[in-house]
């Protein structure tokens, strides 16, 4: 084996978690990818694996070199793609991104994307958390709001339209709003963010200006699909991505409050690890811009 196939080797082991499901990535034997590690460490001179019964360990040398690698080999790829442009993407696109966009926008529309790339393979987790890149083996992450995540380039994609709503049960109980100032008298379900711990303040466009409000709440949740079933149950008022409380909203199970007060829309991002954008990451990217025309 060349250097080359060594280093994606390595990089398939860090991201797959182990020895055996990099070997069945690469439709290879297990053997090999023991002997890679091997080679690559030798030419190295260093150990890159801290290998126990259950888990693989990334040494700092090792974290270094799978930050450097993983974008040469992007690059590699796309220097093919400029000799063969027409050649199909393929291999592996590993994606995080919050779990009501992925039920909502991304899945139903996956088969249309494989129908144009039927030889790539899409790794999907969805969480309301954020992942680590380089910890997770993630090509890039969807990011709704502000970003933080300074060592990431991020390319935008749209604007997300919010919501505030409640069910007609909490609206019986508690009345209507009329104003921001009214929430006070109110129950919110609240969302925290997991990397500060703090609950996410609600923000509302006023004539003065984004007037930013922090509700009474009993509830704090981090998970989108819970923070749904709490408001239809009546614990408390939502705030949230539009496209995800309409469903509820059209049949009656939410009632959209605050009109005059609307809340101001969030920035989709797409965050990648380097600054050099990788083929499969910048077409995944323009589909999900179309995703993103199409709400």
């Amino acid at each position: 084996m060349n250097l080359f196939d060594n280093i994606k080797i390595f990089i398939e082991i860090v991201d797959s978690g182990s020895f055996t499901q990099a070997a069945e990535n690469l439709q290879i034997h297990r053997p090999a990818v023991t002997k890679a590690l091997q080679q690559l460490e030798q030419h190295t001179g260093v150990r890159l694996l801290q290998r126990t019964t259950r888990r693989l360990y990334l040494t700092p040398e090792g974290e270094e070199f799978y930050r450097r690698s993983k974008p040469l080999l992007s690059q590699a790829d796309d220097l093919l793609d400029a000799f063969a442009p027409n050649r199909p993407l393929h291999g592996q696109l590993r994606v995080d991104m919050p779990i009501a966009f992925a039920r909502q926008i991304v899945v139903p529309k996956l088969a249309e994307f494989y129908r144009s790339h039927p030889e790539l393979e899409i790794v999907l987790s969805s969480s309301d958390i954020r992942r680590d890149m380089l910890r997770d083996g993630l090509d890039c992450v969807l990011r709704m709001g502000t970003l933080d995540d300074g060592d990431y380039v991020a390319r935008p994609l749209g604007n997300i339209n919010m919501a505030t709503c409640a069910s007609p049960e909490y609206l019986a109980q508690y009345g209507m709003p009329s104003h921001p100032d009214d929430l006070q008298h109110h129950q919110a379900v609240n969302w925290i963010n997991n990397n500060s711990r703090q609950i996410m303040p609600w923000r509302f466009q006023t004539s003065t200006g984004i007037k930013e409000v922090t509700i009474p709440g009993k509830l704090i949740l981090d998970n989108s699909e819970v923070y749904i079933a709490a408001g239809l149950a009546g614990l408390g008022l939502l705030q949230g991505m539009k496209f995800f409380l309409q469903p509820y909203i059209n049949n009656g199970q939410l009632m959209e409050v605050l009109p005059d007060f609307p809340c101001p829309q969030r920035q989709l991002s797409l965050l990648y690890p380097h600054r050099h954008l990788s083929h499969k990451v910048r077409v995944f990217a323009e589909w999900l811009e179309g995703l993103m025309d199409e709400l």
